[in-house]
This record gives structure tokens, sequence and C-alpha cells, in this order.
């Protein structure tokens, strides 16, 4: 996962478009990492990723293990 290809997208619900949820979605491969329905929960989603690939890459003990 490139990270700059992460990226937070708003979706709004057609029914009712005061209401607005956050998809975390990756570029790169077309797929969506989760939807969320605030942009600040979206944006630590976001971080948190990001944060657990520079510990791969450095090396470091990885702080959101997964399937690699």
């Amino acid at each position: 996962m490139l990270n700059e290809a992460i990226e937070i997208r708003e979706l709004k619900d057609s029914d009712d478009d005061a209401t607005v949820r956050y998809e975390v979605y990756d570029s790169d491969t077309g797929t969506s990492l989760g939807v969320y329905d605030n942009y600040e929960d979206a944006q630590y989603e976001v971080e948190s990723m990001k944060s657990s690939n520079r510990a791969v890459w450095d090396d470091a003990e990885d702080a959101d293990p997964g399937a690699e």
C-alpha cells in the first residue's frame, strides 16, 4: 500500500444529503479500507496505517500487524 494512495472520500447518503460519511480509500488498489461517521475517525485510521507502514519500512515493530 502506498502512503500517497490512501485518501479520504466524502460519501453522501442519496436519501439525505445532510448525512455525510467518510471512506478511507486506497486509490492504488481501488479498495475501500473502511467507512466512518466522522472525519476525525477516518483521519485517525489514515494516520494509523501510515505510521504502521513507516514502522515496517524502518524495521521496527509493526503497530498494526496483519497478513503480509
